[in-house]
């Protein structure tokens, strides 16, 4: 499976690492580029099928069911995410196509309108199909609006961590004034990222639950995002992965979004 992905905060993800544990004079911009290679947010060259489980505050939960393809080309990822449960959603879908210069396109048609439409300015800051994920958590953050900085090494239970705050310009399109994340030190998966609100408020934390290996390498089966401010909370399960890097560039266009 590759492992050249882009460092995205969201979504949906083969979740792989590579990196070996580095020094410990490692720079914050140092982790910040090891955690990049490890994959551990997105879907390249395989199919997966992926659970989603919204619990709200009271206990109440709803599930999603989706299957996602994701193919590298020149460099850029490409991903594109089919809903298969529940019915009244069953046949929507995202695209995404990453850019090498500006934000990544993306695109979601909706079974029940039969329309595709992209999502552009502060659409992409709304809820990901009820969840906790914004549609920005499922791009990079642009390099030039973080500014990143190593704080003081922490543990989580017994496993040493990183810890590396990043700051975002507050004249850039994000939702968020900073980010801590917690990296684990022996393979830079991403293992805990707190989300603040323009106001400085913690908004979201970002959990990695479980991981096993997957031809030899770490991978994240399951994840949470815990909405802080309104007790909402979502859970990312892995059910299958098979590698599929044979995907045609067809399969990757908004028009092919309403025909699976």
């Amino acid at each position: 499976m590759s492992k050249k992905s882009a460092y995205v905060l969201l979504f949906l993800a083969c979740w792989v690492s590579t990196a070996l544990a580095g020094p410990p004079d490692l720079s914050a911009d140092d982790i910040i580029r090891k955690m990049l290679r490890t994959d551990a947010f997105n879907w390249e060259g395989a199919r997966t099928r992926l659970r989603m489980v919204l619990t709200d505050r009271d206990g109440k939960k709803e599930y999603r069911l989706m299957e996602i393809l994701g193919r590298r080309s020149n460099g850029l990822m490409r991903t594109v995410v089919r809903f298969l449960e529940p019915r009244n959603i069953a046949g929507s879908a995202f695209l995404m196509l990453e850019r090498k210069d500006g934000p990544s396109e993306q695109y979601i048609y909706l079974s029940g309108l039969k329309r595709t439409r992209r999502i552009v300015g502060r659409e992409r800051e709304g809820s990901f199909m009820g969840s906790d994920f914004t549609y920005a958590d499922m791009q990079r953050i642009d390099a030039k609006h973080a500014r990143n900085t190593r704080l003081s090494d922490e543990k989580i239970g017994d496993t040493p961590v990183y810890v590396i705050e990043s700051k975002i310009d507050p004249d850039a399109e994000s939702t968020y004034s900073r980010l801590l994340t917690r990296v684990r030190k022996t393979d830079f998966i991403p293992l805990r990222t707190q989300f603040f609100d323009k106001k400085g408020k913690l908004l979201k934390t970002l959990y990695t639950r479980r991981v096993r290996k997957i031809e030899g390498n770490p991978v994240v089966m399951e994840a949470r995002m815990q909405n802080k401010q309104t007790g909402h909370a979502t859970d990312l399960i892995v059910e299958s992965l098979k590698r599929q890097d044979n995907v045609p560039d067809t399969v990757f266009t908004p028009t092919a979004l309403e025909h699976w």
